[in-house]
């Protein structure tokens, strides 16, 4: 009951948060100190919803490091979760994880459990990239951050126990928008190859004119008002929010990793990322799509309450299945 509590007081916060900024002028609008006011709000209420993901899973190691990046100068923060069953081994498979969190808020602690249970699931070192959030840091530095980890990690792999030939990239909500932005740039600059991309509900559009978005944006998180300040502040004016590294839905989606899209029935992002799975078959790529009644935005990573996210369990099953298949784990 009281693991109940705690997520619905969290996402309470988080409404409470869209309900004030509703009352402002648009974000574009703001003085760069509402911007952060509202961003910091949203980083604490997503911080008060750790204890809700449950108790983190053993691994054999938990590492902190970090990846020197350049243009311009900049040291990346990063985890490496070592699986617990594989410690002595080498030549394991590498998975970048990117963190949701609207491209505002969200950290390396938020999906701490989330990240085990994939180094575990998996039996794969995942790195977790501590990247440069909005509004401090609006697009491209978020981008950029986690491709220069996918370069750190296909140059450094062997050195930390990794095969650099099985290297995936999965995230959830922002974070899946950055992990197929990464996989286009790597297409685009000519590598370092990627062999999965998985998309945990994804934000694939700028545009909120789905019908998921006109059934469930008014009250389910993240909300159409949520999701446009966030957006306002990754965006800002003069950047176009239906540039394709943005709204990957309106790129060139030819050549890209195979991917697995998994959606919420009751989330508002839930048709952008079918309609994301549908446009990249249609270009070539092998990717699927996969939708989960009844689940809302976030099932996932909050997989160990059952109560709350009665399938999370399987999706979370669903991606390690997928990576494992990928990553040609045995």
């Amino acid at each position: 009951m009281a693991l109940k509590h705690n997520l619905v007081a969290a996402f309470l916060g988080i409404f409470l948060v869209s309900q004030v900024v509703a009352a402002e002028p648009p974000a574009d609008a703001q003085p760069a100190a509402s911007q952060e006011a509202f961003a910091q709000k949203m980083r604490s209420a997503y911080r008060a919803m750790i204890p809700s993901a449950g108790a983190p899973d053993p691994v054999a190691e938990v590492r902190s490091f970090t990846i020197a990046a350049k243009n311009p100068n900049r040291l990346i923060p990063a985890r490496l979760y070592v699986p617990e069953t594989a410690a002595a081994r080498t030549g394991l498979p590498v998975i970048i994880y990117i963190h949701g969190g609207g491209f505002v808020s969200g950290d390396l602690d938020t999906h701490d459990v989330l990240t085990r249970a994939l180094a575990n699931g998996v039996q794969a070192l995942v790195i977790a990239p501590d990247y440069r959030l909005a509004p401090e840091h609006p697009f491209p530095a978020g981008v950029e951050d986690n491709y220069a980890v996918l370069q750190w990690a296909s140059a450094h792999a062997a050195g930390i126990g990794g095969d650099p030939r099985r290297i995936a990239i999965a995230g959830d909500s922002a974070g899946a928008n950055i992990t197929t932005v990464v996989s286009m740039l790597a297409r685009d600059r000519h590598g370092p190859a990627v062999a999965a991309q998985l998309l945990i509900y994804p934000n694939i559009s700028s545009r909120m004119d789905t019908l998921s978005w006109k059934k469930y944006g008014e009250t389910n998180f993240p909300t159409r008002n949520i999701m446009s300040q966030m957006l306002a502040m990754y965006a800002p004016k003069g950047v176009d929010p239906a540039n394709p590294l943005i709204s990957p839905l309106n790129g060139n989606l030819g050549q890209l990793p195979p991917a697995l899209v998994q959606v919420g029935g009751l989330d508002p992002l839930r048709d952008e990322g079918r309609a994301y799975a549908e446009k990249l078959s249609a270009s070539g790529v092998e990717a699927s799509a996969i939708t989960y009644p009844d689940a809302k935005h976030g099932f996932i990573q909050f997989f160990k309450n059952r109560a709350e996210n009665p399938l999370g369990e399987q999706g979370l099953n669903d991606g390690i299945d997928f990576l494992r298949r990928k990553l040609a784990v045995k």
